[in-house]
Parts: C-alpha cells; sequence; structure tokens
C-alpha cells in the first residue's frame, strides 16, 4: 500500500528562495528501531521508545502552484507511512551546513527530469524519543548533557548536523561563505 500524500508547510526564509517542508514515510524499521533504542538507552535510561520519520525540504525561486506542489508532493511520497507523530524530544539529523548531500544532488536531479522547477530537495530525519515521567508529570526537559549524548547515537558528526527544532532545517539552504585558512 502507497503511503499518503506528504503533509507540506511553505516558509520563507531571510533569503528569495522560498522553503516547503513535505512530511514523508518512515524512517526507521522495526528491527532498527529496537537495535537505536538500545544504543539510546545506554546513553540515557530514560528513553523508552524511538521513532523517526523523513521530511523533505525543498527550496524554490518563488512559492510553487497547486500543480507543482502536487508533483513534488507525489514524487517524494515513497516508503511506508510514518506513524502519527508522538510528543518527545525531537532530535532532527540533516546533512552537514554548508553542503549538499549525495541524496540531495540525485534526488534534485530526479525532480528536474520529472519537470520540477526547483532549486534543490534535502531529506532530514525527525527522531521522536519517548521518554519515562514522573509519578505525576512526564518526562523532565533533557540537560544539555543528555540532549548531547543522544544526538551523538543518531548522527554521523562529520557528514551531519543535528538541531533541536524542526525549522533549523532551513539553514541548508543558506549560503555558507568559505572561511580563510
Amino acid at each position: 500500500m502507497p503511503a499518503p500524500p506528504p503533509a507540506s508547510r511553505e516558509t520563507m526564509s531571510s533569503s528569495p528562495l522560498t522553503i516547503t517542508a513535505f512530511d514523508g514515510g518512515n524512517a526507521l524499521s522495526e528491527f532498527r528501531a529496537r537495535s537505536l533504542l538500545k544504543r539510546l538507552q545506554s546513553a540515557d535510561a530514560t528513553v523508552v521508545g524511538v521513532a523517526a520519520r523523513y521530511v523533505h525540504w525543498v527550496a524554490t525561486a518563488e512559492p510553487m502552484g497547486r500543480v507543482s506542489h502536487d508533483k513534488l508532493s507525489a514524487l517524494l511520497s515513497y516508503g511506508d507511512a510514518a506513524a502519527a507523530q508522538q510528543p518527545g524530544d525531537l532530535i532532527v539529523v540533516m546533512p552537514r551546513l554548508g553542503t549538499v548531500s549525495p541524496w540531495a544532488s540525485k534526488a534534485t536531479d530526479i525532480a528536474h527530469n520529472c519537470g520540477a522547477e526547483l532549486r534543490r530537495v534535502e531529506r532530514v530525519t525527525e527522531f521522536h524519543l519517548q521518554r519515562k515521567g514522573g509519578l505525576l508529570k512526564g518526562p523532565k526537559p533533557l540537560l544539555p548533557a543528555q540532549r548531547d549524548a543522544l544526538a551523538a547515537e543518531l548522527h554521523d558528526r562529520m557528514t551531519e548536523t543535528v538541531a533541536f527544532e524542526r525549522d533549523a532545517a532551513r539553514a541548508l539552504f543558506e549560503d555558507h561563505p568559505g572561511a580563510p585558512m
């Protein structure tokens, strides 16, 4: 059964590009989720569940029309549908800022070959961690050290960047001038 069309949200950035997010499918198989949960629990014993989904961020020169939006939405619908978003701690893993990921290069080429007018499409993974709460309340907010330990289990620091807010992925499309050596 094909995944339902991803939801999307259009936002403007400080650059002249229009950035649109398309919610994607499930990013973890049951096997990978169980394996990852064990690693996360070794970093923080309060973690009791993990789910992940892909989110596709698309940069266009102008806001998309309905036809373009629907075409792109269909193109970005693949894999198993993601489960309903659970409350919990959000950790966003994205390509390293200032780079274009190999996935983005290929996906952008495919989108262009399908007639989509866009500058680039990038894929990030949103991890939602469920944690144990107290007797009468939900879990306490993560301390920076806890958050960093969990993030370390979820990304490759050589090729990926971690954020703790969904909209931080818009930074993927900002120009990052090189620094002198």
